[in-house]
């Protein structure tokens, strides 16, 4: 289910940036996340995604992110070596998985990162995941 479609987001404060390849709803100490059918994202577009987050979340350092994998689309692997070096600014990231095959990618996700990842079946599991996290209690 879409972000703006489900219940969490009548009752959750955030603000909406439409980039090319996605949509993003950034929200206190998370955002979500929700690619566009058939992208491939890749390092530019995890670049262009970043420098978005930097702007939106100005002088702060650990975010969450849910990602919402509504549609079909593909992710360069290797770009979970992000998450493993010092100038990132995610710290946990939750995976609602919605087919079988993103349940096999979450996987391999989950293994190629040093960060904490949630495999989540819906937005409520994986928001509430985020909001128990230790590093975004301050």
């Amino acid at each position: 289910m879409k972000f703006e479609d489900s219940e969490i987001s009548k009752s959750t404060n955030y603000q909406k940036v439409i980039l090319n390849f996605c949509t993003y709803y950034a929200c206190d100490k998370y955002f979500i996340l929700e690619v566009n059918e058939g992208e491939h994202f890749d390092q530019q577009k995890l670049e262009t995604l970043i420098r978005s987050l930097l702007d939106m979340y100005s002088g702060f350092n650990n975010l969450a992110y849910v990602a919402n994998r509504v549609n079909s689309y593909s992710i360069d692997p290797i770009l979970w070596s992000y998450f493993n070096s010092e100038d990132a600014i995610i710290i946990a990231s939750a995976i609602v998985i919605y087919r079988e095959s993103t349940f096999f990618n979450a996987n391999l996700e989950k293994q190629l990162s040093n960060i904490s990842i949630k495999r989540a079946s819906s937005l409520k599991e994986a928001i509430e995941w985020i909001h128990q996290l230790d590093e975004l209690q301050y």
